[in-house]
C-alpha cells in the first residue's frame, strides 16, 4: 500500500511538472503559427487567445499514468487509452478546423463502446426504480449513454476561465481519494495523474495575455471521458458500499459531477422550450449567469468551485442515508446554493438600476444649471 501512495504521489507530480514545462512551448508554436481561438460574438474574450492546452494535459496525464500504473493493468489500460486517443485527437481537430456535430457525437459513442468493452460499465442500480445487478445488454447501453453525456457535460462547462479545469480538478481528487480508500490504486492513479496536469494548467488559464491559454475541446472532452470513468468504477465496486459504507454510490457520484452534469440538463431544457435545438450554442449556462451578475471569470469559476465542494461533502458525510433520503438532501442544498446565486444577481442588477437611475438624475440636474 505504500508504494502504492507513492506512485500516486510521483504520478501526481510528474503530470503536473510536465504539463507546466510543456505549455509555454506549446503558446510559442500558437502566436509563430498564428493559431488561436478568435472571439466573436458569442464567445467572452476579447483578444485572440491560443486554445491548445488540451496537448499540455493529454502528454502531461499519459505520460504519468503510462508510467506509474502497475503492469497488470494493461488489459484495462488498452481500453482507456484508445479512447483517450480518439476524443483527443477529435478534439484537436475541433479546435484547429470545426468538426461536423453528428461526426463527434457518433467518435464520443464510439469511445465510450470502447470503454464499456474494456470492463468499465455500471454494473448495478443498488435498488433504483427496483433494479439491482443489471443484464450485459443494459449495462453496455446505460454506461456508454452515462460517458456520451458526461464527456459532453465538461466539453460544454469550460466557457470561462478555470471553470472546466477547476470543477474537473475537484471531481478528480474527490474521485482518485474515494478510490483510495476501496484500493482501486490504478484508477487513482488516473484521477491525480489528471489532476496534476489541471492545476499546472490552471496557471496559464487565469493568466494574462500573452501567457494565456484555453484547453480547447482536446482539453474538455478529455476531463469528462476521464470523469465518466472514474465515476463508473467507483460506483461498480462492491468495497463502495460494504468498505466506506455508502448505501447509494450512484448519489455520491452524481453529487460530484452535479455542476456540469446539471448546466447540460438546464440549459438543453431552457433551449427546447424556446423552441431551439438543445445543440444550439448560446448564452444561457450558468456561469453566463454568474458574470451577469457581476462576477468576473476567477470569482464566478471559485463560486462554482464552492458549490461543487459544498456537495461532495454533504454526499460522503451523509453517506449511510438511504437512496431517498440523500437525494432530497442534495436536492435542498442544490435549491439553497441557486437561491443565493441568483438572489445576489438579483440584487446586483437592482444596485446597477438605481445608480443609474441616480446618474441620470445627477445629468438632468447638471443640464438644467447649465441651460439657465
Amino acid at each position: 500500500m505504500e508504494i502504492s501512495l507513492l506512485n500516486i504521489l510521483w504520478a501526481t507530480l510528474s503530470s503536473f511538472l510536465m504539463t507546466y514545462l510543456t505549455i509555454p512551448y506549446i503558446l510559442d508554436v500558437a502566436y509563430k503559427k498564428n493559431i488561436f481561438d478568435v472571439p466573436d460574438e458569442r464567445k467572452l474574450h476579447t483578444r485572440q487567445i491560443p486554445s491548445l492546452g488540451g496537448i499540455g494535459i493529454f502528454f502531461g496525464f499519459l505520460i504519468s499514468f503510462t508510467f506509474f500504473t502497475s503492469a497488470d493493468f494493461f488489459g484495462v489500460y488498452k481500453y482507456i487509452i484508445t479512447a483517450y486517443v480518439i476524443l483527443f485527437f477529435m478534439g484537436l481537430k475541433d479546435d484547429l478546423v470545426p468538426m461536423n456535430a453528428k461526426v463527434k457525437l457518433l467518435l464520443q459513442f464510439f469511445a465510450a463502446f470502447i470503454i464499456a468493452l474494456g470492463g468499465v460499465r455500471i454494473s448495478s442500480f443498488y435498488g433504483l426504480f427496483g433494479l439491482y445487478e443489471l443484464n450485459t445488454f443494459f449495462s453496455f447501453s446505460i454506461s456508454i449513454l452515462f460517458i456520451v453525456v458526461v464527456t459532453n457535460a465538461f466539453n460544454l462547462i469550460d466557457g470561462i476561465d478555470g471553470l472546466a479545469a477547476g470543477i474537473g480538478g475537484i471531481n478528480c481528487l474527490a474521485l482518485g481519494g474515494l478510490l483510495v480508500m476501496i484500493d482501486e490504486i490504478n484508477f487513482a492513479i488516473l484521477a491525480f495523474s489528471v489532476a496534476g496536469t489541471l492545476v499546472a494548467f490552471l496557471r496559464y488559464n487565469f493568466a494574462a495575455y500573452p501567457q494565456k491559454i484555453f484547453m480547447g475541446d482536446a482539453g474538455s472532452l478529455l476531463l469528462g471521458l476521464t470523469a465518466s470513468i472514474l465515476c463508473i468504477r467507483f460506483m461498480s465496486s462492491p468495497a463502495a458500499s460494504s468498505s466506506l459504507s455508502i448505501v447509494s454510490p450512484m448519489v455520491v457520484v452524481a453529487a460530484i459531477i452535479f455542476i456540469p452534469v446539471f448546466d447540460l440538463v438546464r440549459v438543453s431544457i431552457l433551449r427546447i422550450f424556446r423552441g431551439k435545438s438543445p445543440f444550439t450554442p448560446d448564452n444561457s449556462h450558468i456561469h453566463h449567469e454568474l458574470l451577469s451578475s457581476g462576477l468576473n471569470h476567477k470569482n464566478a469559476s471559485i463560486t462554482l468551485y464552492v458549490a461543487n465542494i459544498l456537495f461532495i461533502v454533504t454526499a460522503f458525510f451523509f453517506r449511510d442515508q438511504s437512496f431517498l433520503q440523500l437525494f432530497l438532501l442534495l436536492l435542498v442544498v442544490g435549491v439553497i446554493i441557486v437561491q443565493v446565486l441568483f438572489g445576489w444577481r438579483y440584487l446586483y442588477r437592482r444596485s446597477q438600476l438605481y445608480d443609474l437611475k441616480n446618474r441620470i438624475k445627477h445629468l438632468e440636474k447638471e443640464n438644467y444649471l447649465i441651460e439657465n
